[in-house]
């Protein structure tokens, strides 16, 4: 529902619609994708749907429609003018319906294929706001997408394992929920969602509770397979997520599979066979009796193979496991190193915090230095500085400086 009210807004910008009207969509859908409400079960309930904050009497009757027909009759008018490739256009990076607007008006591009052909073409060149760098631009984009076609944001990963995650804790008897695979490598992308579950409820032959539980997930679009102690299904989004529920004696072993990467799994496994060991999701076990070495902990089964337990970034086979033996891993870069903050904007121009508050949050995150660096007023938009105001607003930092610099004398200022 959600993905189906934000395309409507995509489709009525790209089609000039009323602002209002657009917004109103988004925040819908926003609202729709938020919600723990299920809306199919609750379509029936127009005053149940009413009390989800951001949907309204008439968004409330597109909640209806989709539940019955599946679509919105507004988005199916707008994609039989434009085609439903149009959609896809979105996907691009850094491309928006403003863009797609114009694409559309002046050379009735309605999809990814039609615009590389137009770029090959020079067909672009003359247009507004397409010089010769944002044409560059979009073809890196378009190959870009094509090269990661099917695999999504680290951020899109992120914010569904968290979703996801808080909603399985709410189970009794479900206490720890672990995103594996890509995302918790810190890949840069993720093909799809492994989320590893341990508790009471995920012991052998007491998971059909659990199982019931997982599959009922509001946000789920389709299931894929029910199982004993799997759930897979698609988010509206078209994300593949695995929800698999483990014993708490085999936790450690299934998370140190399932967060791979494979060739660092391969190499690991052709260790374990010189020490005459086998690694599998169950348990890193003994080769001639099978009896289980390690199975519980990561860090149990790197420490019998001889090594050091690695974060899950190094992960890739570029030297990290011949380094966990050595006893010479790198330290990753935490939070906590970072020392100051070079960029910030205040409410003065496009920010939303005062400077006493950039600098009280800058404290408490440890930082040594600060830069307020707001806007001249060369970028008229942003409400960006005139000379008056900029004087000000230097007059305003210094007596913030003096006003903390006492206590907090640490705390470096750089007036942008």
């Amino acid at each position: 529902m959600a993905r189906l009210l934000a395309e409507t807004a995509d489709l009525l910008e790209i089609d000039g619609g009323d602002g209002f009207r657009i917004r109103s969509y988004r925040r819908a859908a926003e609202a729709a994708e938020q919600t723990t409400v299920d809306l199919t079960a609750a379509a029936g309930d127009t005053a149940r749907l009413l009390e989800i904050p951001g949907i309204g009497k008439g968004m409330a009757t597109n909640l209806q429609a989709i539940a019955t027909s599946g679509t919105l009759p507004l988005r199916e008018e707008l994609l039989a003018k434009y085609g439903s490739s149009l959609l896809e256009l979105l996907k691009l990076p850094g491309m928006g319906p403003k863009t797609v607007a114009l694409l559309w008006s002046a050379a009735q591009i309605a999809s990814i294929d039609e615009l590389a052909e137009a770029i090959e073409a020079g067909r672009l060149a003359g247009l507004p706001r397409m010089g010769d760098k944002q044409i560059e631009k979009l073809r890196k984009g378009i190959e870009d997408y094509r090269r990661s076609a099917g695999r999504y944001r680290i951020d899109v990963a992120e914010e569904a394992a968290q979703r996801i995650g808080a909603y399985l804790l709410a189970f009794p008897g479900i206490e720890k929920v672990t995103p594996a695979g890509s995302l918790r490598r810190g890949r840069e992308t993720a093909g799809d969602l492994d989320l590893l579950v341990t508790g009471p409820a995920c012991a052998p032959e007491h998971t059909a509770g659990a199982v019931d539980y997982v599959a009922a997930y509001p946000g789920i679009l389709n299931i894929i397979a029910k199982g004993e102690n799997k759930v897979s299904f698609h988010l509206a989004n078209g994300l593949q997520v695995d929800v698999r529920l483990l014993p708490s004696a085999s936790y450690g072993a299934a998370l140190q599979y399932f967060t791979g990467s494979k060739a660092h799994n391969v190499s690991l496994r052709q260790r374990a066979l010189k020490m005459g060991y086998t690694l599998s999701e169950w348990a890193l076990a003994r080769l001639d009796d099978n009896s289980t070495v390690a199975a519980a902990t990561e860090e149990e089964i790197y420490a019998a193979l001889g090594m050091d337990w690695m974060p899950a970034e190094l992960r890739e086979n570029l030297g990290e496991i011949e380094a966990a033996a050595r006893h010479a891993l790198p330290r990753l870069i935490e939070k906590s190193d970072i020392r100051g903050d070079l960029h910030m904007h205040t409410n003065a121009t496009d920010g939303h915090n005062t400077i006493r508050e950039m600098a009280e949050a800058a404290v408490a995150a440890g930082f040594g230095y600060i830069a307020i660096t707001d806007h001249s007023k060369n970028l008229a938009m942003t409400n960006g500085l005139d000379d008056k105001r900029a004087l000000e607003h230097v007059a305003r930092i210094k007596e913030v400086d003096r006003e903390m610099g006492g206590a907090h004398s640490g705390l470096r200022w750089d007036r942008g």
